[in-house]
């Protein structure tokens, strides 16, 4: 027994590969009305960009590293990490706050910054 090829249709309107239309999966269809739209986004997802989780993550990890750099601060080494540190803080928190992208990240940013406090502190109470 030999199978050949199905039987080619060239009329688009009754299946466009060549296949009957009502083979067609649901979602390739064709809509009954005419003059439907697609549907807005739906109201749970998330919507805009994940730059403020990004912008934490980044703050973070300079605030966990200016500290430690090879650089003459002098007199100002155990407070380097609070500037950078600080802003992270409050960006991861607004990165949280909202159905927004990039929630990971406001969290890993917010951990790096809270770290990077703690360093500074431990600093600043170690150089008294």
């Amino acid at each position: 027994m030999t199978y050949g090829q199905p039987d080619r249709n060239p009329n688009p309107q009754q299946g466009g590969a060549g296949y009957p239309q009502h083979l067609w999966p649901d979602y390739s269809q064709a809509p009954a009305d005419p003059a439907w739209q697609p549907q807005a986004p739906v109201a749970g997802q998330p919507k805009g960009t994940a730059m403020l989780g990004v912008l934490a993550v980044v703050l973070g990890l300079a605030a966990l590293v200016a500290p430690f750099l090879p650089v003459d601060m002098t007199g100002f080494r155990q407070y380097a990490a609070f500037p950078l540190a600080l802003p992270g803080v409050g960006l991861a928190i607004a990165g949280l706050i909202g159905p927004r992208r990039g929630k990971p990240l406001a969290v890993v940013g917010a951990v790096l910054c809270v770290l990077a406090l703690g360093v500074g502190w431990i600093m600043v109470l170690n150089y008294r």
